[in-house]
């Protein structure tokens, strides 16, 4: 039995990785005629006490985020893909995209990119595709750079 996407939400973080996962993801939408969902979450609580002083942050944050997106957006497009829809969000990146924009949107897959923490990196801040792994209710596809695994 053959199984078809219908909605692939791709995290987008500015990442080497991350710039993978989207090229693998608008391969995936073609081949299932599928929705391609470009997100990006602005992680607000490393920004809590820069923005108490200067709230233009989140707004330039939010400008930048849609300028990339635009043009990932452009790229799907040119490759073929008509159903492109992007989001950007303020919050906790893991429980957004784990479990609240694929809940919200629909999504039936949801791609990222590898993160590039160490061990000790990933004690102290976590890695963000560890929790969505274990924490999210649809499939999910991990991409990994080839380059960068040793």
């Amino acid at each position: 039995m053959s199984y078809q996407y219908e909605k692939i939400l791709v995290a987008i973080d500015g990442s080497a990785e991350s710039e993978l996962a989207f090229e693998k993801a608008v391969n995936v939408a073609k081949r299932n005629d599928a929705a391609l969902l470009l997100t990006h979450v602005i992680d607000t609580r490393a920004l809590q006490s820069v923005a108490t002083f200067d709230a233009t942050v989140y707004e330039k944050l939010e400008r930048e985020a849609h300028d990339v997106l635009n043009e990932l957006k452009e790229k799907a497009r040119a490759a073929g893909l008509e159903k492109v829809t992007q989001i950007v969000e303020f919050g906790n990146p893991k429980s957004l995209l784990a479990i609240d924009i694929p809940d919200r949107e629909g999504a039936d897959l949801i791609m990222l990119g590898a993160t590039g923490l160490n061990a000790f990196e990933r004690l102290l801040v976590g890695s963000s595709s560890e929790y969505i792994l274990r924490n999210a209710k649809i499939d999910i596809l991990v991409v990994r750079d080839k380059e960068k695994i040793l």
